[in-house]
């Protein structure tokens, strides 16, 4: 009875800290939600001189206090005065643009590009240009679900206040960097003005730029008015990062064979001409010969030499934790390597991973480019469980097409092991790499290569790509 009390009391307990913990975390995150939006609004309209005004005038009216000095009392007018006069003439900024994007379908993590931006006024201004971030701050169950990558290594206060988690949140979700004009932009009464932007995308995905203000200073560049201006919606895909490989040496090489059968691995008969005769049932009409079907009344056909082309799957480990999710990331930038590497015009590649169903996406001579596996591996996401036995099924669906097998795995367990080596059985040639974070309890045998996310480059120069 006593014993059950105690747990009863000791549950109630828990209870009651569990819940003070929760409602403290939540006052931590409605702060820093307040104080992030807050910082964001003045430090964008307050400039470096604007700062160096306000700071002057702090330290003169403190040593004003005990000491009525002459000089110290014009000078805090003085800057008063004008700190006064700018703030009122930047509120009343105003400017009437239409303003429209030329932005690039593709830009590529950690790579600047450039784009322009058309403006038509109706007066004549000087003025500067910015994108907007969309808000990167995280709703409440993010922020309360999320953990930090090492917080729990963290100092007592650190968990309890979760700022650092906050700060990660932030960095996490921010897409891009930059977004301003290169240099203040005089805009025409009449005319167009041509605006160069830059960004430096951070995140793979989709870039949605939507919120473009145009920044109005002051005379004196003390503050400066940022106004919205209204401009069609632009969206950009960004690539994954990708990293310089190795020689590659795969197995398989395009081939000439004469004839009219096609097998899996044939891009079609695109070869060279080489010779005429007479139609066969079941003959394609487009390759008919026309001009001596009507010389000679009766249907011919050219025969050409069918090329085939060494076919090759890129697989692509998607069963990741969150905790791992900077092993997936780097992943998906080895995968896009690969890609980038790897000569569709002379090869055909498949790409090959799980998410809400199987996907494969080929590229190669005479179908998608390159460009369209890059695409996809912008959007991948992880998966919500491991699934190894329907990744099999996957490749071997395509086995007899596959010349070799390009896998690239977000960690290292028994399970991908044992996916391997079931891959290895079926007679198909496997170059497998194996990103790692540090956790991993087990390491990839020696014909795995180990990339670590802390040094890709150098480990990926380090490997042995092919026979």
């Amino acid at each position: 009875m006593l014993l059950a009390l105690r747990l009863r009391v000791w549950g109630m307990r828990t209870r009651a800290c569990a819940a003070f913990d929760r409602t403290m975390l939540y006052l931590f995150y409605r702060s820093y939600r307040l104080s992030t939006a807050v910082k964001f609004f003045i430090f964008r309209r307050i400039l470096p001189a604007g700062w160096m005004a306000l700071i002057a005038a702090v330290v003169v009216s403190t040593m004003l206090v005990g000491s009525p000095i002459s000089p110290l009392y014009q000078a805090f007018a003085l800057v008063v005065c004008l700190t006064s006069v700018a703030l009122l003439w930047a509120f009343s900024r105003r400017a009437r643009l239409s303003v429209t994007r030329e932005v690039p379908a593709f830009g590529s993590v950690d790579q600047p590009f450039r784009y322009q931006v058309m403006v038509e006024g109706s007066e004549t201004r000087d003025c500067r240009f910015q994108e907007t971030l969309p808000d990167p701050r995280p709703s409440w169950e993010n922020f309360a679900l999320s953990r930090e990558p090492g917080e729990a290594q963290r100092n007592g206060f650190d968990r309890f206040s979760a700022f650092n988690r906050w700060q990660w949140l932030l960095d996490k979700r921010q897409l891009f960097q930059g977004g301003d004009s290169l240099g203040l932009v005089s805009t025409k009464a009449e005319g167009k003005t041509r605006v160069s932007m830059e960004i430096t995308p951070k995140k793979r995905g989709m870039i949605e730029l939507n919120d473009l203000r145009v920044l109005l200073p002051d005379p004196f560049h003390f503050f400066q008015r940022a106004r919205k201006v209204s401009a069609p919606a632009a969206h950009i895909a960004i690539l994954p990062r990708r990293y310089r490989l190795p020689a590659l040496r795969l197995p398989g090489e395009a081939q000439f064979q004469a004839g009219d059968d096609a097998t899996s691995r044939q891009h079609g008969s695109s070869g060279e001409f080489t010779s005429l005769r007479e139609y066969r049932l079941g003959d394609p009409p487009r390759l008919i010969h026309w001009k001596s079907w009507a010389k000679t009344g009766r249907p011919i056909i050219k025969e050409v030499e069918d090329v085939f082309f060494p076919r090759y799957a890129l697989v692509l480990d998607t069963f990741a934790q969150e905790s791992s999710e900077l092993a997936f990331e780097e992943a998906v930038s080895v995968a896009a390597s690969f890609v980038s590497e790897i000569d569709t015009e002379q090869s055909m590649l498949d790409l090959m991973f799980l998410g809400d169903s199987d996907h494969v996406i080929t590229a190669g001579k005479g179908m998608a480019d390159s460009v369209k596996l890059l695409e996809a591996l912008a959007a991948v996401d992880l998966s919500e469980s491991e699934n190894f036995e329907q990744l099999t099924r996957l490749i071997l669906r395509h086995r007899a097409d596959l010349s070799a097998c390009i896998c690239v795995f977000t960690g290292w367990s028994q399970s991908r092991l044992d996916f391997l080596r079931g891959i290895q059985s079926q007679g198909l040639a496997c170059v497998a790499v194996a990103v790692l974070q540090g956790t991993e309890t087990e390491l990839p045998p020696g014909d795995v290569a180990r990339i670590h996310v802390t040094q890709v480059q150098e480990d990926l120069l380090k490997m042995t790509v092919g026979r």
